[in-house]
């Protein structure tokens, strides 16, 4: 448990710039072994990550144990020959390989157009087949509120608070609370880094209030109803634009571990190990079920996908497109 921790701290301190220059020259499958056998010389370090994990065993993540997720992935993201296409890869060598990605990331231009109709579709590539793995709608809520609604192939369905005052998102996911940091919808600047952190059951969030019963049961997106949310204290603040209270639920978030789950962190369409890469998604990834390193699991899938809608968002900034309208 202790390696796992120490792994997440080394993998995502972004704030080193000489640790994100290490990254772009080192082989993806080599990340998790060389971080894990890498030693420290801090014994402070490493006794705070040890109680750290002792705290964090007592809290499962998507319903599986912490101690599960030993094994980190990392997706290298471009874009496609249609400049509104984004293809994620399952690893750099697959990309260098020039085999199949494992999403196809398709925008539909012309969605405000028509009411309910999905602002993303994303297609999974498996044995030399397509199928579209899951629509992303957008739907606009309230006063400096608005969300993304994901409704997956499977039936699976998930909801993403977007904050206006703040460039945040959050979500729950299998009985685990999720906030996206770095994004935001409001602001016309792109951000070219973004996390995923797991925050503890106590701590506010936007779709606390969310009767996830009900969404649950919606077929379509024309059941999904998310106008009666019950009011909770973050969800009010953002509304009434109380920039202070606001600040201070983020600031007092209680989180799993004090390091990202997950990642995003854009490469401007450099070279990595030769071939053009738009940029990298990481995540860590359980093990639990014993699938070997090809195969990813579900839950996996699905973070991945509600990272990534997010990610074309910025990547959308950064074409030079003004936020578009919708209609909901």
């Amino acid at each position: 448990m202790r390696s796992l921790i120490l792994c997440l701290d080394a993998l995502f301190t972004f704030k080193d710039s000489r640790f994100c220059n290490m990254l772009r020259s080192r082989p993806s499958e080599d990340s998790l072994a060389t971080l894990c056998t890498s030693s420290t010389e801090n014994d402070d370090v490493t006794s705070l990550f040890s109680s750290e994990t002792l705290t964090a065993a007592s809290y499962p993540i998507f319903n599986k144990p912490i101690s599960s997720y030993t094994r980190i992935r990392e997706l290298p993201l471009v874009v496609g020959q249609i400049k509104s296409d984004l293809q994620l890869f399952p690893s750099l060598g697959a990309l260098k390989n020039g085999e199949s990605p494992l999403f196809s990331i398709q925008s539909n231009k012309l969605h405000f157009f028509k009411k309910n109709s999905p602002l993303l579709t994303i297609f999974i590539h498996r044995d030399d087949s397509k199928s579209e793995f899951c629509k992303v709608y957008f739907k606009i809520l309230r006063n400096n509120l608005t969300c993304y609604v994901l409704m997956f192939s499977k039936g699976e369905k998930v909801v993403l608070f977007n904050n206006a005052l703040k460039p945040h998102s959050d979500s729950l996911f299998r009985n685990t609370k999720i906030r996206l940091v770095g994004a935001s919808g409001a602001s016309a600047f792109s951000n070219g880094s973004l996390r995923l952190l797991l925050l503890k059951p106590e701590t506010p969030t936007l779709v606390d209030g969310l009767d996830y019963d009900s969404l649950d049961a919606a077929e379509t997106i024309k059941d999904v109803d998310l106008s009666k949310n019950s009011s909770t204290p973050l969800f009010d603040s953002v509304v009434r634009q109380e920039r202070t209270k606001v600040s201070n639920y983020l600031n007092n978030a209680k989180l799993v571990v004090e390091v990202p789950f997950a990642s995003y962190t854009d490469h401007g369409d450099t070279k990595i190990e030769g071939v053009r890469v738009t940029g990298l998604v990481r995540l860590f990834e359980s093990t639990i079920m014993g699938e070997e390193e090809k195969d990813i699991p579900e839950d996996s899938l699905i973070v991945v996908s509600m990272l990534i809608t997010l990610v074309e968002q910025e990547i959308r900034k950064m074409r030079g497109s003004n936020k578009p309208s919708y209609v909901v």
